[in-house]
């Protein structure tokens, strides 16, 4: 006579097996998505999906994408707000993709410079005290003349701004402002002359290159502030403020590339540093000219150098300026960009898109008018050229 709880769980079935099989085949499932990610990045980009979708029906409108503007030599361009930002000598304008005009701003603004970050797209001119700054929606969020002349100016990747002016009675003055333009944080120099700034996140951080002179030479070095300690003048330096010395060259541009590194666009090299005073590496270019570069706001930056024999050598390197990717091209490139993980370089004959290792995604070879390109977050890539637009979707 067979026992009952025996014959029970001879019968029962086996869960725990089955269970094992459908993990063990997800695990299988799992690591091929995966490397076929690895292997082929183009098919397997969730972005196409999503691409799909929101330009369904947009591809094939001629106006989509296509915005018209005066063309002008000092025009500069940005993307922000899922727009374009022009800036020209007489003001500042925000477009939508489909031609709208969201933002108008009348200023003089005879060398204009666009900063964005966030929720602010900053135009200013050096030399002029008059500034412009939009928001979301082409809201007004500065249209005034300062009390200074600036010099140079920075807007973080949350929205911070800093920027430098020269004022009576001061060779430089910095000041910090929030993401609503409000002042957090201002700084005096009566004897220092300050030509560059960045700002990181949340304003914590101000970094400014200074000439000063030794035994007749002058030379350059980059100090960094934390803002929440006052500095009423910058001749205070003391255990509040880190001093990287940089010798007889000048800095061109500061960058942060995340919340604790920077580079320095410098004479004769790329200085790659964090908020403690640390040089990490360089990159010179004395020989191979820098050309254009570009910052993601995920931390890693593309940049492209004019090599001796006329083609172009282009880089990706990480916040501490580690190598990503390398390509040599055999032509000129005219212009790259960079927006989270997509990287656009555009040379003479056509427009290709990367990842931040330089693995190739997409390209368009109708690029004729075209002089800068703009990565967008989507993987799409605005090509800007005298006087109007075209989108590339991949």
């Amino acid at each position: 006579m067979n026992n009952p709880d025996q014959t029970a769980t001879q019968g029962a079935p086996r869960t725990g097996g089955r269970l094992r099989r459908i993990l063990w085949i997800l695990l299988v499932l799992v690591a091929l998505i995966a490397a076929l990610c690895l292997i082929f990045p183009r098919l397997m980009n969730t972005d196409r999906v999503v691409r799909f979708f929101r330009y369904m029906g947009l591809r094939d409108k001629a106006s989509y994408g296509r915005l018209e503007f005066d063309s002008g030599a000092g025009n500069v361009y940005a993307g922000f707000d899922d727009g374009l930002l022009v800036g020209t000598e007489n003001g500042v304008t925000l477009y939508s993709l489909d031609g709208e005009q969201k933002a108008l701003i009348q200023g003089s603004l005879p060398t204009p410079i666009l900063r964005c970050g966030g929720d602010v797209g900053l135009v200013f001119s050096p030399g002029s005290a008059y500034a412009a700054a939009v928001g979301p929606g082409g809201t007004v969020l500065m249209d005034e003349a300062l009390s200074g002349a600036f010099i140079n100016a920075d807007v973080s990747a949350d929205g911070f701004t800093a920027y430098i002016t020269a004022e009576t009675g001061y060779k430089s003055v910095a000041t910090v402002l929030d993401s609503s333009m409000e002042p957090i944080y201002r700084f005096s120099s009566r004897t220092r002359y300050i030509n560059a700034c960045a700002v990181s996140e949340q304003g914590e951080y101000l970094a400014v290159a200074r000439l000063e002179e030794e035994n007749g030479v002058y030379r350059s070095a980059i100090t960094i502030l934390r803002t929440d300690l006052p500095l009423e003048d910058l001749e205070q330096d003391s255990s509040e403020t880190v001093r990287l010395t940089l010798g007889n060259q000048l800095v061109y541009e500061l960058r942060f590339l995340d919340r604790t590194h920077l580079m320095a666009v410098a004479q004769n090299e790329i200085i790659f540093f964090n908020v403690d005073g640390e040089r990490l590496s360089s990159l010179p270019t004395r020989t191979n000219q820098l050309a254009d570069y570009a910052v993601s706001t995920d931390g890693w930056l593309i940049l492209a150098l004019e090599q001796n024999g006329g083609g172009s050598r282009v880089l990706t390197l990480n916040a501490s300026g580690e190598l990503l990717g390398e390509l040599d091209l055999q032509e000129r490139v005219r212009s790259v960009s960079a927006a989270e993980r997509y990287a656009a370089v555009l040379t003479d004959s056509c427009l290709q898109t990367f990842d931040r290792k330089l693995a190739v995604y997409d390209r368009s070879w109708d690029v004729l008018a075209a002089t800068q390109v703009i990565a967008r977050p989507d993987g799409t890539v605005l090509l800007v050229g005298s006087g109007g637009t075209r989108l590339f979707i991949p």
